[in-house]
């Protein structure tokens, strides 16, 4: 169990780690294309270039329109909490109990973000715009990752059970 706890906690930090990332890429986009500040507009105003921060070096690129500009900012924003709830699924591994309540809370999250997000998600722009074919992978890569953890989170609650049973006979 060292080892699992050791993977856990580095994974743990990768998680957060990107779920910065995103997160500031998340603030750094909105900032940027509702103010103007670090943004460029390229090929007759058709293509747009976010700068990092104080620079004139091309951080994120994408398509100067609406949708694409809605769709961009909710990824971001998705999977800003997708690697914090990941990471707080890691963190239930570094933790000296493995069955506990707090570890069946974080699964249900984890498994119930990617079960409703992603297809909520993608039945919005659905009514708005057109579905294209990575977008349904990435909701069908989901929705396993959801009913896996889903599993999981079923077998810590038995678990947990058969942990609380054991500590009362003892």
């Amino acid at each position: 169990m060292n080892t699992v706890r050791f993977v856990a906690r580095i994974l743990l930090a990768l998680s957060r780690v990107l779920a910065l990332g995103y997160a500031l890429s998340f603030l750094l986009s909105l900032i940027a294309l509702s103010t103007g500040w670090s943004l460029n507009l390229i090929e007759g105003d058709q293509r747009f270039e976010i700068f990092y921060p104080f620079t004139r070096v091309p951080y994120l690129l994408g398509m100067y329109n609406r949708d694409y500009i809605l769709m961009f900012l909710l990824l971001l924003g998705l999977y800003t909490l997708f690697f914090f709830l990941v990471g707080n699924v890691f963190k239930v591994f570094t933790l000296p109990k493995l069955f506990t309540a707090y570890g069946i809370r974080q699964l249900k999250r984890f498994y119930l973000g990617n079960l409703v997000l992603p297809i909520s998600s993608a039945f919005a722009i659905s009514l708005f715009y057109g579905i294209e074919s990575p977008m349904v992978v990435l909701v069908i890569l989901h929705m396993l990752l959801g009913v896996f953890t889903y599993f999981m989170a079923a077998i810590f609650k038995e678990g947990f059970v058969l942990q609380n049973e054991n500590d009362l006979i003892l």
